[in-house]
């Protein structure tokens, strides 16, 4: 199991957001973990099964994933798993777009240009169908075969990140990041960005490096916007405008130029 699998990481579409987490965390806390270690650890049932049993299944691809994404690395002799963050000191899920958005390969880079396509036409909702078609038309067509199942493991794994909203109701998918992640985001930006309270600066850095936040045309995508306002009003948030800003953004109808992160009423986690 410890081998460094060679697969594409869209094509893990049985995984879960919760299980990544939940076995980064365990190698993240035991630098030197063994395979035996870490199989009795999530499977004390099966401390010793065929490496080959459906049981086994879960745990396999959440290490393949975690690995071939940069974040997991064997070493040794005998082999242990070490964690290998290109960010220190982040949120998991700060992380994962980390590693998501610098990928070198094009075809392993598909997962974070589904949510850059996303917004560069500043989508705010779409259906899993529509969505597929979109992939298969556009500039990312001849990566491999699209397929239903890519796009619903996409789908899972960005609503657990934070940067879409799966509907119990409804098919759409709503390209509408969480206030937890935006939190999480503009304050390491800020803290990258030695405390600026610039947000087109901290939301440029974090375009950059973490996820898309402007569309083709160089605007603030609808879905960040509108949890901006929301959590501005939730009291997360507070954003001034000086005449004198070097640079502003339109917010809905008015322009900001900074942004306080407050303390204030934390009242809702999803918008």
């Amino acid at each position: 199991m410890p081998s460094p699998p060679n697969r594409l990481l869209i094509s893990h579409i049985t995984l879960r957001g919760p299980e990544l987490a939940q076995i980064y965390a365990l190698i993240l806390a035991q630098p030197q973990l063994t395979d035996p270690a870490l199989r009795a650890a999530f499977l004390p049932t099966l401390p010793h099964a065929n490496p080959l049993d459906l049981a086994d299944a879960p745990l396999r691809e959440a290490l393949s994933f975690l690995q071939v994404v940069g974040l997991v690395a064997v070493h040794g002799s005998p082999q242990h798993y070490q964690a290998t963050p290109q960010l220190a000191d982040a949120p998991f899920a700060l992380l994962l777009l980390h590693h998501l958005a610098n990928q070198r390969d094009p075809r392993q880079q598909a997962l974070s240009r589904i949510q850059r396509t996303l917004v560069a036409n500043d989508t705010l909702a779409i259906t899993p169908q529509t969505l597929r078609a979109t992939m298969e038309r556009g500039p990312l067509r001849d990566l491999f075969a699209w397929t239903g199942e890519k796009v619903t493991f996409w789908s899972h794994l960005y609503a657990y990140l934070g940067l879409m909203r799966r509907l119990e109701r409804s098919a759409e998918l709503l390209v509408l990041p969480q206030p937890a992640l935006v939190l999480t985001t503009l304050t390491w930006a800020q803290q990258c960005l030695n405390g600026t309270t610039h947000l087109a600066a901290a939301l440029r850095l974090i375009d950059q490096t973490l996820y898309a936040c402007f569309t083709s045309h160089g605007q603030l995508q609808r879905g960040l916007t509108q949890t901006l306002i929301a959590m501005e009003r939730l009291g997360q948030l507070r954003f001034s405008h000086h005449a004198d800003a070097a640079q502003s953004l339109m917010l809905g109808e008015r322009r900001v130029s900074e942004v306080i992160v407050g303390s204030g009423n934390s009242r809702a986690t999803q918008v």
